[in-house]
């Protein structure tokens, strides 16, 4: 029954996500939106200290039509991951064309299978997008040799209380997962993740938007 609850959560959340990029891009204009996406990549790859290593393989997971891919595409071999890459076609910022250095796949990240290995992985506000929470991290974990470094950053519960509130009614429509901090360390670790740090980037009312700077030590 809460496998069935949480499908239907993640189609929802996909039909809602799509809707919601066309009314945050209603009134932009596609150049300026992604010259300030690139410039904030720029800026949140220096607060976490994270250094990109030219001619790495690396994975964008739940790229989003703007993913970190748009700042990495000249200087490393990306692949960037999304099931609604058909749907963001429509969009005026996005066009597989403009990024021929980029290797698109549309794909829920739980069905990405045996993808190759992968230098670095970058899932950023996507993990609390899927259907299966431990299976993406899986899947995340099977495409990474050891000395991967992964960038994982999600929204996460500030009060326990409220997190199971959140799992039975539709109060994060666009997130059918709902985790705390605490779930992320677990998840991260007893998959052979070694946390080299935890970065709190945003403090809210009910979440907290955090990253994780990790690499894979099995």
């Amino acid at each position: 029954m809460q496998d069935r609850w949480i499908s239907w959560r993640w189609q929802v959340a996909q039909f809602l996500e799509h809707r919601w990029w066309r009314r945050y891009l209603r009134k932009q204009s596609p150049a300026a939106y992604l010259a300030a996406k690139d410039a904030y990549w720029q800026r949140l790859l220096a607060q976490l200290e994270w250094t990109i290593v030219p001619g790495h393989t690396a994975l964008d997971a739940g790229c989003g039509p703007a993913g970190i891919f748009l700042h990495l595409r000249d200087r490393q071999q990306v692949t960037a991951l999304d099931p609604l890459l058909h749907r963001y076609a429509s969009l005026a910022i996005f066009s597989r064309d403009r990024y021929p250095e980029v290797r698109f796949v549309q794909s829920p990240l739980e069905n990405l299978g045996s993808d190759g290995l992968y230098d670095d992985i970058y899932c950023i506000n996507a993990i609390n997008h899927v259907r299966d929470w431990a299976g993406s991290m899986d899947v995340l974990t099977s495409v990474a040799r050891p000395g991967t470094r992964m960038l994982l950053i999600s929204d996460v519960h500030r009060h326990r209380w409220l997190q199971p509130v959140f799992r039975l009614l539709p109060g994060d429509a666009l997130h059918p997962q709902q985790h705390r901090a605490e779930d992320y360390r677990r998840a991260l670790t007893g998959r052979g993740w070694r946390i080299d740090r935890e970065v709190l980037l945003r403090r809210e009312t009910i979440f907290d938007y955090r990253a994780w700077v990790c690499e894979y030590r099995p």
